[in-house]
């Protein structure tokens, strides 16, 4: 069974014990990284100081945090959002929007978006990172292979964090 498990386990009209079995090593997954999750910013990053002129200024040394990137999935409009969440065969488009943060108007320097017209695992309340994030992973990797150079320094992802119910952020 691949990762997308849950869709093949029930194509071949397997019982929903595979998808429990699925279900329990995700918690596994989500308590190993809730083991490796940081709470303290410890990054070296100077914000930028816009001044009267439009230039930025960085009163300290360190590194300039300049691109920042979101990342989220959405569905479509056309479908009711809690029917297209709990369907595999839901449309949605991810995306990936990057900003120069030193500019004054916040200047997107990269987007890029992802269509899907299925998604391989069905949406399962406190799990949803297992469906959005192979599609998020894409589009970042596909940024990378392009060594485009506004690769974010910073990633904001749309999810509960430490609200989750086992505080894994998935």
């Amino acid at each position: 069974m691949d990762d997308h498990g849950l869709r093949h386990g029930r194509d071949r009209g397997e019982s929903s014990s595979s998808s429990i079995e699925i279900q329990n090593q995700w918690r596994e997954i989500q308590d190993l990284l809730k083991e490796r999750l940081i709470t303290q910013d410890d990054f070296p990053w100077k914000l930028p100081i816009p001044s009267s002129s439009g230039n930025v200024v960085v009163e300290e040394e360190g590194t300039l945090l300049k691109y920042v990137g979101g990342v989220d999935v959405s569905y479509s409009k056309e479908l009711d959002s809690a029917a297209a969440a709990a369907s595999t065969a839901a449309c949605g488009c991810g995306s990936l929007v990057v900003l120069d943060v030193t500019t004054p108007t916040l200047q997107v320097v990269y987007q890029d978006f992802f269509l899907l017209t299925n998604f391989d695992v069905p949406y399962i309340p406190s799990f949803l990172a297992f469906r959005e994030a192979p599609i998020l992973l894409q589009l970042l990797q596909k940024m990378k292979k392009t060594d485009n150079p506004f690769h974010p320094q910073l990633l904001l992802v749309d999810g509960n964090g430490l609200l989750h119910p086992r505080a894994a952020s998935c």
